[in-house]
């Protein structure tokens, strides 16, 4: 980490053993802790040489305590740095880089203050201070703490203004909440809550002291810190609780107004500049001073503590800014440049850089390694009175040009807002950096988009007494309930023109695009049958050849068939007569040769007949096939033929339709783009005219029961 160490030892824990009490039940300072002291610190903290203004020789000397404030508060060890930095229970720990002090000597350490931190066996008992208030954290959240973030409880805050003048005040105080949709505005006696995101007066905290000129958040957003009074006379710097607008502490032995006050992160100090050009700490526990800071030579207009709570910048009226450690208040580095009033000191979250702004116009930006100027540019022409850090690394600012804007870090103007009536005094960024929020000298208070730079919100730093607020709400949200069954019907009739535009617009691209698909159908059915009868008209043609190929086989076939059938009729007969006669006669050798003979010349064709008739059949198959194979392939053709007419029809009639279907979509398309466009603007009206109505309820359910009966 680049800071150094903020506060030197209180106890330079070398080691040792521990040593019988004196009296185990009853420690005090001069018998059980000065030799704790002397084994352990007196070698920082003597009457020689005294690390951060702090001796530990005496028992006089402790209760004088050093930069960093009370060493002792008797009967609370919890508050006694002696104990909880040796005990190594908060930071910095002692040694910074040694062990503990022994257990014992701690048990010592620890008795003694609970027991009221006698000086010795013949001193009385020291009543313990009782804090007025216990809002010191004992350990530091970066970035968002966790839960909801705090927000102004309904029916907590004062819903009547302290004060109603004829006039708004110039905004000298304004601050965002750092987690919550919250924004504070310095009014005249009072400061007003509104809600960031709906616009909404959320609530009033009076202030009593006089001007205010300071707001600031805490860290974690719990706590509203407000400084202020009557210049030349008093100031006083108040602590509030954000949830319910509850005074937790003043603070404040000032002569003049504050002009500039925040509260550290830890919650323990709070730090206020005024004329007198001093920085004064005070302490939350119990509103005492715990150190004066006297280097400024003009008036301290500035101050804020860094986020981790380890540095405290401020600024003056001659041009003057220095960081100081700020629990010790030694100056850390002094940043030299601005030749004119500092008006505004502002932290980025991780703290490695300050952000000035200053009446010589510009916004300059300083490391945190070695105090380096790293970027300087001329931001508001006349001065730059406020800048703020954003939680994305932008800053926000306004000045006497009238003009509030949003740069980069390097310098680079991201967005230029809409110009004041008036000089630009303050300015403020939302928490989630959605909304720049900025007022001016005459008591303008505006919000605007940091997205498109337009106004989203105007608000009032000096409303009306309730009741007038009531009866503005009722008038309001009356009219905006007539008004709303206008624009609820402009509205409709624009939905309703819009859906009809789009339907026809679709109905148009749908009847472009299935002509354009089934002419592209068509066209490919056309080529694909044209493949198919080209392919199928050889294949006929090859067929046919084996039908004139099969036919001429049939017939000779069957004739030889038939005569041999007539033949083997005729020589089955002759054969059966011959084997009668032989078999009268059976002494006929002849006539038995002759029967045998004849037997087989019939067995012959009847062969001859099988095998003719084998033939014919074959002969008869392969033209049937042959046939068969003809038709088929013919008809492939003739359908493909047919197929590639029907569809050349098809393309023939789809042709002429294609180019007035597409030429519809255009017109269809603007007819719908003007629909809908119509309807943004119904539909804006009609959410303004919902929000009248939202806001005008919201405000009456806020207010019942606050304005006086009649």
């Amino acid at each position: 980490m680049r800071h150094l160490t903020l506060l030197c030892g209180l106890v330079a824990l070398l080691g040792g053993g521990s040593r019988v009490l004196a009296d185990a039940k009853n420690p005090t300072f001069d018998d059980d802790v000065l030799p704790i002291v002397k084994q352990h610190c007196v070698n920082c903290h003597s009457n020689d040489k005294q690390k951060g203004d702090l001796n530990l020789a005496t028992y006089a000397a402790l209760q004088k305590g050093g930069s960093s404030g009370a060493a002792v508060k008797a009967g609370d060890p919890g508050k006694s740095r002696i104990y909880t930095l040796s005990a190594h229970i908060e930071e910095p720990k002692m040694p910074p880089n040694g062990n503990k002090m022994p257990d014992a000597q701690l048990a010592t350490l620890k008795l003694w203050v609970e027991q009221g931190a006698r000086e010795n066996s013949g001193s009385k008992v020291a009543a313990a201070p009782k804090a007025s208030t216990e809002i010191g954290l004992k350990s530091l959240v970066k970035g968002r703490p966790e839960g909801p973030p705090p927000m102004p409880a309904l029916g907590k805050l004062k819903l009547e203004p302290v004060l109603t003048a004829r006039r708004p005040g110039s905004i000298l105080a304004l601050a965002a909440s750092p987690w919550a949709p919250v924004v504070a505005i310095g009014g005249q006696k009072q400061v007003i809550l509104y809600n960031t995101d709906t616009g909404a007066l959320v609530g009033f905290i009076p202030f009593e002291h006089g001007q205010i000129n300071s707001i600031k958040f805490s860290r974690n957003a719990q706590l509203l810190l407000v400084a202020g009074g009557k210049g030349g006379q008093s100031g006083k710097a108040v602590l509030y609780k954000v949830e319910t607008g509850e005074k937790v502490i003043e603070v404040g032995i000032e002569s003049d107004a504050i002009l500039s006050a925040d509260i550290s992160a830890d919650q323990t100090q709070i730090a206020v500049g005024s004329p007198s050009k001093l920085v004064r700490i005070y302490s939350t526990a119990d509103g005492k001073v715990v150190r004066e800071i006297k280097k400024h030579t003009d008036w301290v207009t500035a101050v804020e503590y860094s986020p981790d709570g380890v540095l405290l910048a401020t600024g003056d009226r001659n041009g003057g800014a220095f960081v100081w450690e700020a629990f010790t208040g030694r100056e850390y580095f002094a940043l030299r440049g601005h030749t004119a009033a500092v008006t505004d000191i502002a932290w980025r979250d991780d703290s490695n850089v300050l952000a000035t702004g200053s009446e010589d116009t510009t916004i300059k930006l300083w490391e945190m390694e070695n105090g380096g100027n790293i970027k300087s540019w001329g931001a508001h022409g006349g001065g730059t009175a406020s800048v703020r850090f954003t939680h994305d690394g932008k800053l926000a600012s306004t000045g006497r040009d009238k003009v509030t804007k949003l740069w980069d870090q390097n310098g680079t103007a991201l967005k230029s807002f809409e110009a004041f009536p008036d000089l630009g005094l303050k300015v403020a960024v939302t928490h989630d950096n959605a909304r720049v929020i900025a007022g001016d000298w005459g008591g303008v208070v505006k919000a605007w988009s940091a997205a498109d730079a337009k106004a989203v919100a105007v608000l009032d730093a000096n409303p009306l007494p309730a009741a007038e607020r009531l009866k503005r709400a009722e008038a309001t949200l009356a009219a905006a309930a007539t008004k709303l069954q206008v624009v609820q019907a402009a509205f409709d009739a624009a939905a309703l023109k819009a859906k009809q535009a789009t339907d026809a617009h679709t109905a148009a691209v749908a009847n472009a695009n299935k002509i354009s698909a089934d002419l592209a159908a068509a066209q490919k059915a056309v080529t694909d049958f044209t493949a198919a009868a080209n392919a199928a008209k050889p294949l006929a043609d090859a067929a046919k050849a084996e039908v004139d190929k099969a036919a001429p086989a049939v017939a000779p076939a069957a004739n030889k068939v038939a005569a041999l059938e007539a033949t083997v009729t005729a020589e089955a007969a002759a054969a059966k007569a011959l084997a009668a006669a032989a078999a009268k006669a059976p002494g006929n050798p002849d006539l038995a040769a002759q029967s045998k003979k004849k037997a087989d010349a019939v067995a012959a064709l009847s062969a001859e007949l099988a095998a003719a008739k084998k033939a014919h059949t074959d002969a008869a198959a392969a033209l049937k096939a042959a046939q068969e194979k003809f038709a088929a392939q013919s008809k492939a053709h003739a359908d493909a033929t047919a197929q590639i007419a029907a569809h050349q029809q098809k393309v023939a009639a789809l042709t002429p339709t294609v180019k007035p279907a597409a030429d519809a979509v255009p017109p269809a398309k603007a007819a719908m783009d003007a629909a809908n466009a119509a309807v943004a603007p119904a539909k804006a009206a009609l959410d303004a005219v919902n929000a009248e109505v939202a806001g005008a309820k919201a405000t009456i359910e806020q207010l019942k029961g606050t304005a006086p009966k009649k």
